[in-house]
């Protein structure tokens, strides 16, 4: 048995069901190995695709993602998705291969320096430089992203070593270095708030601990708010639910932050967008932080991104199985609740606008779709309609919306929607991009094709980048430069995959388009042609 074998047959008896990559010369005898194994490949069509398909596949599974490569270029092409992961925490392996050692920093063909290019976005990272190196050092890269998930993981294997058959094998063991010792402070905390705010992160969902948070929000009825990456833990209509919290927020959150005083942080991040600074409180974040350090307690699983009084570093579900006997909340205001009831309400309205002759509003277009899909994955692309769906998006208790929060690269709806559907055979997914972003990876409609993946495509065009014209206008107080877009026929296009589309240009046309798609369950692509709208900024 060679390295590559033996990798292969390590990741098959961790449980992986798939992994997503395109193939290369340097990559090859993994891909043999690969090839007699029990785990599915998905051949994407660019390697930037692999990883966001492996990156929301993570997200959507409870499991890390698994995304490969070849040397080079085709590791640099990863890099996007990877990134992605690691501005939002999300536990991804990521496999590449390497030239042979001896050929590595003569300036040969395919040879980069990739450890040192992987590790400013990844959270750890290996270089083995034997076969027994990269056998334990996979061993420990498995242990610690099921352990302790809180990024990316780089393993660089260069082709000489997956041929290598000298291995010496032993058990490895990750115990995450986490710190309890606080416990009792925050206990205290939590049984003296009178006005308590629980916060929900994704880390909620990762630790495996939706349902004791939900039982502890019931049945003491905190109001609470989550970030981006956790909508749909409450439904959103629970009217404990009061939506997400900082940026995009409604003024009632505002109020539910200023006025606690206790706010219970579960899972998630402190950073500028949950908390809607503006530029200088932005640099000056701690000193923001601060004001409210004392009601702050944060547990999370990374220990640099704990903020205020009693940190917590440490697993969300041991944090509320050590607390789940004490009486806490026991002197919660019974005004509190109902107070804050009355100041529940959306920041931003949805404007009631009649469409054009031959285009819909954007912002109908959007609640027309996610109106009918609240039990839906959605993955939600960048652009000028992402401020629509954040808006109205208000998922069941089933459904989820699944967004880049921290990077936001265009181009993330199809790869994201991918890893989504495999993820979750059986479930509805939807993907809602602009004109600019299908063109980003416009190539892996094949890929859903290929394993006719039940992929509803709204695509919103408007023929320009929305966005950045409305910046160039409103911040720099200039004409649109190149922002308009000459886009291709979409619809031929897909057909050309093999996946059924149309064009609809009215309401009563696109709600007809969205039934036909529920009904079909396979690859759909609608084209919808909207007008060119400014979008609410953030203040």
């Amino acid at each position: 048995m060679d390295v590559a074998e033996a990798l292969v047959k390590l990741l098959e008896n961790e449980g992986i069901k798939f992994i997503f990559g395109v193939p290369g010369e340097q990559i090859a005898g993994f891909y043999k190995a690969l090839s007699k194994s029990n785990i599915k490949h998905i051949l994407c069509r660019n390697e930037q695709t692999a990883a966001i398909a492996g990156e929301v596949y993570s997200r959507t599974s409870g499991e890390f993602g698994v995304c490969i490569s070849t040397a080079g270029p085709g590791a640099l092409n990863l890099m996007m998705g990877v990134a992605t992961a690691f501005k939002d925490s999300v536990p991804l392996l990521v496999i590449t291969a390497d030239v042979p050692n001896s050929l590595k920093g003569k300036n040969t063909i395919q040879d980069i320096d990739l450890p040192s290019i992987f590790k400013p976005i990844t959270f750890k990272n290996y270089s083995p430089k034997n076969g027994t190196a990269a056998i334990l050092n996979l061993k420990e890269a498995i242990e610690i992203l099921k352990k302790e998930p809180r990024g990316p993981i780089h393993l660089n294997l260069p082709k000489d070593i997956l041929s290598d058959k000298t291995i010496v094998n032993k058990k490895i063991i990750h115990n995450p270095n986490y710190d309890y010792s606080n416990l009792d402070l925050a206990i205290q905390k939590l049984k003296s708030s009178k006005k308590p705010l629980i916060i929900l992160g994704e880390g909620v969902r990762r630790s495996k601990s939706t349902d004791i948070v939900k039982k502890l929000i019931k049945k003491y009825k905190i109001p609470t708010l989550h970030t981006y990456h956790a909508n749909g833990i409450l439904d959103g209509e629970d009217s404990l639910n009061f939506g997400i919290a900082g940026l995009r927020g409604s003024e009632a959150s505002t109020t539910l932050f200023k006025n606690s005083d206790l706010v219970l942080v579960l899972g998630a991040t402190l950073n500028e967008r949950t908390l809607n600074l503006d530029k200088e409180e932005v640099d000056k974040i701690d000193e923001y932080i601060g004001r409210f350090n004392d009601k702050i307690t944060h547990v999370n699983i990374d220990k640099s991104v704990l903020k205020g009084k009693i940190k917590i570093h440490g697993d969300i579900k041991e944090f509320l199985n050590r607390i789940k006997t004490e009486d806490i909340f026991s002197e919660i205001d019974d005004d509190w609740l109902t107070n804050n009831f009355k100041n529940k309400e959306e920041d931003v309205k949805l404007e009631i606008a009649i469409d054009d002759e031959d285009t819909l509003k954007p912002q109908n277009a959007v609640k027309a779709i996610l109106d009918v899909h609240r039990d839906s994955l959605i993955v939600n692309d960048a652009g000028s309609h992402t401020s629509w769906v954040l808006i109205f998006h208000n998922p069941s208790e089933k459904g989820r919306l699944i967004n880049s929060g921290g990077l936001i690269p265009m181009g993330y709806g199809i790869p994201g929607a991918i890893g989504a559907s495999i993820a979750n055979t059986g479930k509805e997914v939807i993907t809602v991009m602009g004109d600019g972003d299908i063109q980003m990876n416009i190539q892996d409609l094949a890929t859903i094709s290929e394993h006719n993946l039940p992929i509803t495509i709204f695509v919103l065009n408007n023929n320009q980048l929305g966005i950045i014209r409305q910046w160039e206008e409103c911040f720099y107080n200039m004409e649109p430069y190149a922002v308009d877009l000459k886009n291709p026929d979409f619809i031929a296009i897909s057909k050309g995959y093999g996946i059924e589309a149309e064009k609809v240009s009215t309401y009563d046309g696109l709600v007809s388009a969205i039934k036909k798609a529920k009904l079909l369950k396979k690859p759909y692509l609608i084209e919808i042609a909207v007008s060119r709208e400014n979008i609410p900024l953030p203040a």
